[in-house]
């Protein structure tokens, strides 16, 4: 086992800037035809912004929808120097802009400029970098802001709302740039909603996400879609849960339960509550609570809390009934969320909820790790925005400084129609990448942990399998669940991040039809545990806090780590195991990525490293548009032993997140392995380097360019990345004894007050066989950093 502690890297006293990236060259576009065009647009919008009769009480807001040529890029403050803020940008390059103006006066006088042509000594049209580069100019529609889940429900378009039925809806509106003006304007729509005989139970005014909860008839929801102010109506999110079986067994009795220790780091749950006098919970139970308070007690009137609450106090419970000692090295604390009818309360919103809860824990008890084993199977995502609850997560992990797990969601098959019904045994694991097995929201937060499901078991009951030839496990152990869901996320991102096990499904061929066994599910405490200790259950909601228990408790082992830096040490301890990594590979591209991300994690290759596993560490900040250069000891036995060898890379940072736009990181991070170069020759280099993702000049071989895997394409769209560089061969002499770790930071929309960017890296050096580089590389280190400090 594991045992040296890990080792902290302090980076080489290097940060230098970047090259801004710049306007894209507009296309090549006439500017005596296409100024005219875009002006009569612009007038068309206007004469439709002045014909509008918003209600009494609903000052105007003249919004411009304006969808940019292909691979345009025109910055945020060129829009605001014509009067214009940037409130959305869409997955086509469609910008949502909102003027102060509504006359639109220095939008058209840089128009009048752009149509007039270049002056004296100018080689093109003024401002052709915004008006080249705009293909088309209207107004947003009613039908375009009708959300995910009415659209689901069949209501495509106003007409579709009946008049006089009741509705619950969340409507979200635009950001106009500042809390005052937010709260006016959810006072304006709250008062409309209330003189036309509807209620607003509920609002969210944060940094970029505005919403309001209200109850009304379809009437007043259809005047509602045609407010300016509203970007989006939809229904509110409703959690997917599965009903726990009981595990019908007698155990042995167990030892009392001792308080755990006064300085135990805390882990949260929020879910449908918590058992708390379960006598293998109450010893380490904090505090549980309902929130809203409305919700009542805090009880588990489902049992699905209790199933995620023992897991994640105890992480393996299957393991503490086998060892008959149920040894609690946390606190736990609950949250409930859901009312009796497992529903999200319908007077709060969700954003509220999460808000509330998350913060209340945190603040009281200094909760760094949440656990969510909640989703909307109504919600895979398949492009576009992510969820306001997505969104108010990601805020809050970085608002907080807090550890987030969400699982990836539940996904149930059904075979199509010209598909016979054991297509559950011939698909899979195919139709986890199918776009409804997509994950679901909030999964697709881009700072919160997503976690997936892998099978621990493929075991049937005592001879079922003798019996019945056509019952047999869907998955075997170590392979991919059966319903888990798959990625990627938003741009791209790698998710889910990790797995851990969640359970199994078998096929039967007698009944045609999938089937549950105990032997196939996870253990974990009964919330009526007067009848019996435990029940079982399968679901990615039993993965997360497996994962969440390991953080906790690498809390516990490094008070003063961010969240990022437990993030990355999570995922490189990560690895995925060999039968899935058989099992998918060859179904699809990247399929490993998609359904596993990186892996499941270790909390004892997290916490520790091994004379031949060397793990180095950094917890820092970088200015926006600025890098980081480490210098990466490589012992001696990397360069002359064959030994399989690598060098992984972790990295984790916590950007700024807008909701209202496609581009939802406010900063972009990367990283890049650098070997055969001095510190100098690496950062003139990058000093060079333009913002986009072009080699990096002077080092575009890969004789320099480690060229590690997943590539930098699949990596960087989330906010948790981690490569590998596997050394094949000897290296070459004139590589060194040192590489170089790059880590760049890339100003997005991000504000000043957004600077600098927190971020963490965890850098692995592992080499199999009897070695110890643990000892030299440790030596190398600290005399790296006395050398600085003289």
């Amino acid at each position: 086992m594991p045992n040296l502690p890990n080792i902290f890297l302090p980076r080489t006293e290097a940060e230098a800037p970047r090259r801004g990236r710049g306007f894209s060259p507009p296309p090549p576009r006439n500017y005596r035809e296409h100024g005219p065009v875009l002006r009569r647009e612009i007038e068309q919008v206007l004469q439709t912004f002045q014909a509008s009769r918003p209600p009494e009480g609903i000052d105007p807001s003249l919004i411009l929808r304006v969808r940019l040529h292909p691979g345009a890029v025109v910055e945020e403050r060129i829009w605001e120097g014509c009067g214009l803020t940037l409130l959305s940008v869409e997955q086509d390059k469609t910008l949502i802009l909102f003027s102060t103006d509504q006359e639109l006066r220095e939008f058209l006088r840089r128009l009048r400029q752009y149509q007039e042509g270049p002056r004296a000594a100018q080689r093109g049209a003024p401002h052709a970098a915004i008006f080249s580069n705009i293909d088309h100019v209207d107004v947003v529609q009613p039908g375009d802001r009708i959300g995910r889940l009415l659209r689901a429900n069949e209501i495509l378009d106003v007409d579709n709302l009946r008049v006089d039925q009741p509705y619950v809806i969340d409507v979200e509106l635009w950001d106009f740039g500042g809390r005052d003006a937010n709260l006016r304007k959810v006072a304006e729509i709250e008062n409309f909603v209330r003189d036309t005989g509807g209620e607003a139970t509920d609002h969210y005014v944060g940094e970029s996400l505005v919403l309001v909860r209200i109850r009304a008839v379809g009437r007043i929801v259809r005047q509602l879609l045609n407010l300016d102010a509203v970007a989006q109506v939809d229904l509110p999110p409703k959690p997917s849960l599965a009903v726990a079986e009981m595990l019908a067994r007698v155990l042995p009795d167990f030892p009392p339960v001792q308080e755990p220790d006064a300085n135990a780091p805390s882990i949260a749950i929020l879910d449908s509550g918590l058992a708390s006098a379960h006598p293998l919970l109450a010893p380490a139970v904090g505090e549980a609570t309902a929130v809203p308070l409305a919700l009542g007690d805090s009880a588990d009137a489902q049992g699905h809390g209790t199933l995620v609450g023992g897991i994640a106090l105890y992480g393996d419970v299957e393991a503490c009934i086998e060892a008959l000692a149920f040894v609690p090295q946390l606190r736990l604390y609950s949250a409930r969320v859901l009312n009796e009818g497992n529903r999200f309360d319908d007077t709060a919103l969700i954003t509220t909820q999460m808000s509330d809860a998350i913060r209340y824990f945190a603040n009281t008890y200094g909760c760094r790790v949440f656990n969510l084993s909640l989703g909307d199977e109504d919600l895979p995502y398949r492009g576009g925005k992510v969820s306001p609850w997505a969104s108010i997560l990601d805020t809050l992990a970085r608002e907080l400084n807090v550890v987030i797990l969400v699982s990836a969601g539940n996904f149930t098959y059904q075979p199509p129609g010209d598909q016979p019904p054991d297509a559950h045994v011939q698909r899979f694991p195919r139709y986890l990448l199918d776009d409804d097995a997509k994950i679901i929201e909030p999964a697709t937060g881009a700072i919160v942990l997503t976690v997936g499901a892998l099978s621990r078991s493929d075991a049937l009951p005592p001879g079922a399998a003798q019996r019945d030839v056509a019952l047999r496990p869907i998955s075997l152990e170590g392979e991919p669940s059966p319903f888990t869901r798959s990625g990627p996320g938003l741009g791209g991102a790698i998710k889910p991040e990790l797995c851990d096990f969640g359970g199994n499904h078998a096929y039967d061929g007698a009944i045609r039809a999938t089937r549950r066994f105990n032997e196939l599910s996870v253990v974990s405490m009964n919330r009526e545990y007067l009848r019996r200790l435990f029940a079982v259950d399968i679901g990615t909601s039993f993965a997360a806090p497996r994962v969440a228990h390991s953080a906790a408790r690498l809390v516990g082992a490094f008070p003063d780590a961010s969240a990022n830096l437990i993030r990355a040490l999570l995922a490189s301890s990560a690895t995925v195991p060999p039968a899935a990594i058989n099992r998918l590979n060859g179904v699809a591209p990247e399929a490993v990525l998609r359904v596993c991300g990186y892996g499941r994690a270790s909390f004892d290759h997290a916490r520790f490293s091994d004379e031949n596993r060397v793990v180095l560490y950094s917890d820092s900040g970088l200015a926006h548009d600025n890098f980081h250069v480490y210098e990466i000891p490589i012992p001696d036995e990397f360069l002359e032993r064959r030994d399989a060898r690598t060098v992984e890379v972790t990295l984790a940072y916590d950007p700024p997140v807008r909701h209202s736009r496609f581009d939802y990181l406010g900063v972009k991070m990367s990283f890049r392995l650098i070997r055969g170069r001095n510190l100098q020759q690496v950062v003139e280099a990058f000093r060079r380097q333009p913002g986009d993702a072009a080699p990096v000049d002077g080092l575009t071989s890969t004789r320099w360019h480690c060229k590690m895997n997943p590539t930098p394409t699949l990596r960087e769209g989330g906010t948790l990345q981690k490569a590998i560089f596997p050394m094949l061969r000897f290296p070459r002499d004139d590589y060194g004894n040192t590489y170089h770790l790059v880590v760049r930071c890339e100003k997005k929309w991000a504000r000043p007050e957004h600077a600098p960017q927190r971020y963490a890296i965890v850098i692995v050096l592992r080499q199999e066989g009897a070695v110890n580089i643990y000892a030299q590389v440790s030596q190398r280190v600290r005399a790296a950093a006395r050398a600085r400090i003289r």
